[in-house]
């Protein structure tokens, strides 16, 4: 079951799909449709909401995480303006894999347990034993060996990230990592923080809420 699933996310990364239109094009209000199985940092009534879609595997998501989200969390997360929801977007095997493992570690560790493998990126994805290399950041976050064996065994896990992926590319035609989507605007591949800054300043300005 896990190959065809992986079968299904090779075809899914190769093909672009067509998807409905962004609120920013509508004019309708914008849904983000955050559920209780979404990982978000921030406040949950942030004025401003922004989807992140990465690949633990993807050294642009790897920069991202490890030089700019710092910036956006200390002035616009931890200020309560805006949250930021993860939603894995995974590339290969190795990447769901990873993806699978964060999701079995103790809720409360995933967002760590993220940033531990944006950080060490190099270390474990090009090991000569990768498997085990995220087995030892899993025990690190709680995850016992025999759980964590459980767990890449578990069809469940891994078909619910291959779903949530594709709904990406259904819904914000994503095609490649990172690609964020803030109030129904994308924002695709590696950008500054000043970029975001602009960008978040603008959406807090529509809705009236000082940035200052």
């Amino acid at each position: 079951m896990l190959k065809t699933l992986l079968a299904g996310l090779a075809l899914a990364a190769a093909t672009f799909m067509a998807g409905s239109a962004s609120a920013q094009d509508t004019g309708k209000a914008w849904d983000p449709k955050i559920t209780d199985t979404d990982y978000v940092l921030g406040k949950a009534d942030a004025p401003v909401t922004m989807l992140e879609f990465a690949s633990f595997t993807c050294p642009h998501c790897a920069a991202f995480s490890n030089d700019v989200l710092p910036q956006i969390e200390k002035a616009y997360v931890d200020t309560g303006k805006v949250k930021i929801v993860f939603r894995q977007f995974p590339l290969n095997g190795l990447d769901l894999r990873a993806g699978m493992m964060a999701r079995c570690a103790p809720r409360e560790q995933y967002f760590n347990i993220a940033k531990v493998l944006f950080q060490t990126q190099q270390s474990w994805a090009m090991a000569s034993d990768p498997i085990g290399a995220l087995a030892q950041i899993g025990g690190m976050a709680g995850l016992p060996k025999d759980k964590f064996d459980a767990c890449l065994a578990d069809n469940s896990v891994a078909d619910g990230i291959v779903n949530g992926m594709q709904a990406a590319q259904t819904e914000y035609q994503v095609d490649a990592t990172p690609t964020f989507v803030i109030e129904g605007e994308k924002v695709a591949g590696e950008n500054s923080f000043d970029s975001f800054k602009a960008i978040f300043d603008r959406k807090l300005a529509e809705k009236g809420v000082a940035t200052n």
